[in-house]
Parts: C-alpha cells; sequence; structure tokens
C-alpha cells in the first residue's frame, strides 16, 4: 500500500490545489488530503491497535481509512446500514479499542472517541509522516443471515494485489472522475471509490442522498447526482441498476455520456437488464468477487463486455471449477476470517459456475440449491434473475414450501402483475417454475442485504407464515 501514499504525496506537491474527493458539503484537494490524513495520523499516535470508523461516509470516511492505513493499523468499518445488535456484535468481536466519528455524534459511544472534523490543516506545519501501511489490516465484516457476522481479514499485500490487477482492467487515468454511490464501509467501493482514484490522481465525488437509494428511498437522488456530476466510472447493484434505468426509461432520458465503465455487482444481473442498461446509455460491466477474495475476482472490461458472463478472471489469480463450485487461489486470498483459522491455499466459494471462452459463468450458491420432491435440482438464482430484470422489482428470492411446492417472494417497488410475472418466467421449464407469489416491499425487515441479495433464512420465513397467491391469477394486479 505504500504506493498509494506515494501517490498521494506526488499529488500534494504537484496539484496542490486540484480537488481529490468531494461531496455533501467537504471538498479536499490534493494538498488538504495530505495535511488532513498527515493530522489525523499524528493524532492516533498512542491509540489502540484496532480502531473502528463510525462515519457514514464522504470525504472524512476517506481521511479516517487513509490515516489508519499510514500508522499500521487495524481498522474496521462500521456499516451504517447494519442494525445496532450487528454493530455491538462487530466491536466486541474486533476487539476495537476506540472509535473514529463525527463531531455531531460524538459522546454515544462508550468506547474513548476521536472525533474529526475536516479543518484544512497547513501540511507544512506537520512532521512528515512515517508509512507503516505494510502492517495495517482492515477487518470487513458481510451482512450476515443473522446478528453475528464474521469479519474478513485483509491485509496490505492483498489490498496491494487487487489494485495491480484492477488496474489493467479499470484502466483509470487522472482524467476520470468517479460518482461513489455504495457505501464507503463495502471493500469494493473502498478500492474502487478511494485507492484506484489515488493511484493515478483521478477524483471521486459522494453523494449520500443518492447512496441511500440502495436501500429504498426515492430513485431521483441518484438520477440527479449522474447527471449534475457526469462521471466517467461508478459502482452499482444490479436491484439499483434496475431502478436506474426504469427511471430514466418512464422519462426518455438517458445517462450520461460521460460514463464509460459502470461496474455491477454484488448480486445476479440478468442479460436483460443489462441489455436495457446499454439501451439507455449505461456502460454496465458485470463482475463477480466476494471479500474473501478482496471483492473481485472476475469483471468484464471497458470495449470487452460479454453479457451473461462476469467476464475474465483478474491476472494473477487460479480460478479452477471443483464439483462445479468456484475455487480461487492466489495473492487476493484473506488472511482468513478474524479469530479463526488461516484460510486453505485454495479457496472454496460456495459459488457455483463455469469457464466458457475464458470468461466465468456463475450460476449460483451452492449452500442455496432447492432440491424438488421430484429430486430436481434449481438454483434460485436462475429463476430470480428473470423477475430482478424488471426494473419494478428491487430483488426476489424463490424458495420451497411445505407442501413441495415453489414460491417467490418478491421485493417491489411499484405494482406489478402476476401476468408480467409470468412472462417473465417463460420459457422456464416446468420443473423449477413457482407455482405461487408473495409480494412485499423494501422495507420487509431483514430480508435484503446491502447489495440488494435477500436473506434466503427470512425468505424461508415468509413463505412458511404468510399466503402466498397463485400465478394462474393473471388478471390480477399485485401491489408492492
Amino acid at each position: 500500500m505504500d504506493m498509494v501514499f506515494e501517490a498521494l504525496w506526488s499529488h500534494a506537491a504537484e496539484r496542490p490545489q486540484t480537488v481529490a474527493f468531494s461531496g455533501d458539503g467537504d471538498s479536499l484537494t490534493w494538498a488538504d488530503l495530505a495535511a488532513e490524513v498527515t493530522a489525523l495520523a499524528a493524532r492516533l499516535d498512542g491509540a489502540p491497535r484496532t480502531v473502528g470508523i463510525a462515519l457514514p461516509g464522504g470525504c472524512a470516511y476517506v481521511v479516517a481509512d487513509l490515516a489508519l492505513t499510514l500508522t499500521g493499523r487495524r481498522q474496521v468499518p462500521l456499516p451504517f446500514f447494519f442494525a445496532p445488535e450487528q454493530i455491538a456484535h462487530v466491536i466486541k468481536d474486533a476487539g476495537i479499542g476506540a472509535l473514529i466519528t463525527a463531531p455531531e455524534t460524538a459522546g454515544q459511544s462508550a468506547l474513548p472517541e476521536i472525533p474529526l472534523s475536516l479543518s484544512h490543516t497547513d501540511a507544512a506545519a506537520l512532521p512528515a509522516p512515517t508509512s507503516a501501511a505494510s502492517k495495517a489490516e482492515r477487518i470487513i465484516y458481510t451482512s450476515g443471515s443473522s446478528g453475528r457476522p464474521k469479519g474478513v481479514v485483509i491485509g496490505s499485500s492483498q489490498l496491494q494485489a487487487s489494485l495491480n490487477a484492477l488496474l489493467p482492467v479499470v484502466a483509470p487515468t487522472h482524467t476520470d472522475r468517479h460518482l461513489s454511490i455504495l457505501p464507503l464501509a463495502q471493500l469494493l467501493e473502498q478500492i474502487c471509490g478511494i485507492f484506484l482514484p489515488i493511484l493515478v490522481g483521478a477524483e471521486t465525488r459522494f453523494d449520500f442522498n443518492a447512496t441511500r437509494t440502495l436501500f429504498g428511498a426515492e430513485i431521483g437522488p441518484l438520477t440527479a447526482a449522474f447527471a449534475r456530476e457526469r462521471p466517467t466510472t461508478s459502482l452499482l447493484a444490479p436491484a439499483l441498476l434496475g431502478r436506474w434505468v426504469q427511471d430514466l426509461s418512464s422519462k426518455d432520458g438517458r445517462a450520461p455520456n460521460s460514463l464509460r465503465f459502470v461496474a455491477v455487482g454484488g448480486a445476479a444481473s440478468s442479460p436483460a437488464l443489462l441489455h436495457a442498461a446499454e439501451a439507455v446509455g449505461i456502460p454496465a460491466h458485470e463482475g463477480y468477487g466476494l471479500s474473501e477474495c478482496c471483492a473481485v475476482v472476475a469483471m468484464n472490461r471497458p470495449g470487452h463486455n460479454a453479457i451473461g458472463t462476469v467476464g475474465e478472471i483478474l491476472e494473477g489469480l487460479d480460478v479452477q471449477i471443483i464439483d462445479d463450485e468456484i475455487t480461487v487461489a492466489g495473492p487476493t486470498v484473506m488472511t482468513g476470517y478474524l479469530n479463526g483459522d488461516p484460510p486453505p491455499a485454495r479457496w472454496h466459494t460456495g459459488d457455483l459456475g463455469r469457464i466458457e471462452n475464458g470468461r466465468l459463468i456463475v450460476d449460483g450458491r451452492k449452500d442455496a440449491l432447492i432440491v424438488t420432491g421430484a429430486g430436481r435440482n434449481i438454483s434460485p438464482e436462475w429463476v430470480e434473475q428473470r423477475i430482478n430484470a424488471d426494473p419494478r422489482v428491487v430483488s426476489s428470492a424463490l424458495g420451497l414450501h411445505q407442501d413441495g411446492s415453489l414460491v417467490l417472494v418478491v421485493v417491489a417497488a411499484a405494482p406489478i402483475s402476476s401476468a408480467d410475472i409470468t412472462a417473465a418466467l417463460e420459457g422456464i421449464p416446468p420443473y423449477a417454475q413457482p407455482a405461487a407469489v408473495i409480494m412485499t416491499s423494501p422495507a420487509e425487515p431483514g430480508l435484503l442485504f446491502a447489495a440488494g441479495t435477500p436473506n434466503r433464512g427470512v425468505a424461508a420465513r415468509i413463505i412458511k407464515n404468510r399466503p402466498a397467491q397463485p400465478l394462474s391469477q393473471t388478471a390480477e394486479s399485485l401491489a408492492s
């Protein structure tokens, strides 16, 4: 990670007044950023080894991340979208000794706090920092299916390997402008929204109102942010891409022609959605990865977008399909789970897939596989992709009822008819066709993870406890 700081100090010296990060009322030039990171690093002298970042995002988060990395500490993002019991678990499990907080939220924790406000300190008045970045670690907690998510330990060597592999894929330059939509607590946004831009001297802009759309808020702020900022790159979850496509289509609008690369991941994207995005000018490129492998394993490249695949495998990774499961070996595989054993030399992802013509195709989760009473194996993602391509649908989950029938839980942001659902499933063989549907909303407690993927445990309880409507009711409109 030392190369990130070498790039930062270089930009601060050569382009001190050029804006590096901005948005939500804050703005940092390269000189400002270098000074803020240096100042916070000095304040961290004597701080505990493990520090939590209790900031929702934005410029202050960038400073916190970089200062903790520079001082060789173990940082733990506390996602703003986690439930209080999940936050409590993370703090205890990671052994967090202090929190970096915003001044307006200071005093809300029993832990020692380090309030961070951006004061635009004069870098010339500060001693030159000594880098311990090679010793830094970050603990990424995924949402999990309960209040006890696991912490994935990512060291500087994994991050550096990931950056080296992604640079030729994303091909960023100093002329790029990245619009950061996904939360910075997520590893992929840290990589693409902080580190890649710093390496090449590109600008990143934040808009927290646009980020809120990921959690069911109105889509208007996201559409407006893209139109206003005119970025060249961004990251989106498939559900968010679908809502943006619908918003543009309903207004005969188009995405800004400044866009050259929009990475889509975190859940499966249907080819229909990606083609619809292409039709309104969104250069959506599906990729695949997981936190345990430093966020990205394969990605479609600009100019080489093969819809229906997640693209070519990153340079330096050895991906093999073993018993239909995607396995990964290489320098981006995590140090291990926190408080757990070191990972095996080859990481078994739990995802089913295959490699065709040098490109990876993901078929679904191994542990989500449905086995029907007739002995048929069904990857629910295969069916769900068809429904999720409809921009009115935020997400969906296929499950098995106690009576042996397949039931589809549909999370809808707008009314959708059962006739539309039936039409979307045309071509799915009878053994995989759901017999009934249960409609719910994005506000359903615990049903959706941050990436928009369904919590299948919650979906199973919904299928067990709620009445379903037969899909033969093609004339009836089903409200969200």
